[in-house]
């Protein structure tokens, strides 16, 4: 199992991001610390965490200019983060079959025992795997219902769960990830996780709520 990981230097909707300090540490070291002594590779922008992980046990490199500039092309309209998990399969990974864990560094309370739990569904006919929450609440989407129906008041805790994918980490094999060019196959997994391990930190908000959590855990 090999864990891939990117660690953005700049972040737009809350600055620093991943260097902000959750306790005594940065962001960035609560996941790279619960995957301690796991194969690791960390894709980079930044000078400050090639230096940091250069003469650790992380396989960590810099990130190709072309991905970078992908980034801030604004013809782009995607995230270049598919390009960049493909270019890691074909440098590093060498065995079909591997098993890939793309964590994200803003799950600070994601822990291995859950990861590696989640990746048995991969031996149970899944082709991949993905961390997502699930929401028993009237839902809608483009105006319309999604898991009721409005024509009677159902109680919510009949109503079916809408699942979310929360970005914690999603596991695959190299094969399953070319076939499909795609962190989710043709028959993907969603492994329900909840608070705090599915608090993903996107904006201050979430930061408080991280930072809080921590606090009283």
């Amino acid at each position: 199992m090999k864990f891939f990981i990117i660690i953005k230097e700049k972040s737009e909707r809350l600055p620093n991001k991943n260097f902000l300090e959750l306790g005594k540490k940065p962001l960035y070291r609560h996941l790279l610390n619960k995957l301690e002594g796991e194969d690791i590779y960390v894709d980079t922008d930044s000078d400050f965490i090639y230096t940091e992980l250069w003469n650790s046990p992380v396989t960590c490199y810099k990130r190709d200019k072309k991905f970078i500039d992908l980034e801030t092309d604004l013809d782009y309209k995607v995230s270049p983060v598919l390009l960049m998990i493909d270019n890691f399969l074909d440098t590093f990974v060498t065995d079909d079959d591997e098993i890939i864990v793309t964590p994200h560094i803003t799950s600070p309370f994601i822990k291995l025992s859950t990861i590696i739990n989640a990746s048995k569904y991969l031996d149970r006919g899944y082709d991949t795997v993905q961390a997502c929450t699930e929401h028993k609440e009237f839902t809608y989407f483009d105006g319309k219902p999604v898991n009721f129906d409005d024509n009677v008041v159902q109680k919510t805790q009949d109503l079916k769960p809408v699942l979310m994918g929360n970005g914690a980490f999603f596991i695959f094999t190299k094969k399953t990830f070319k076939e499909n060019n795609n962190r989710t196959g043709k028959n993907p997994y969603f492994y329900p996780i909840s608070i705090p391990e599915s608090i993903e930190i996107d904006d201050a908000d979430d930061w408080y709520l991280a930072k809080r959590v921590y606090e009283y855990n």
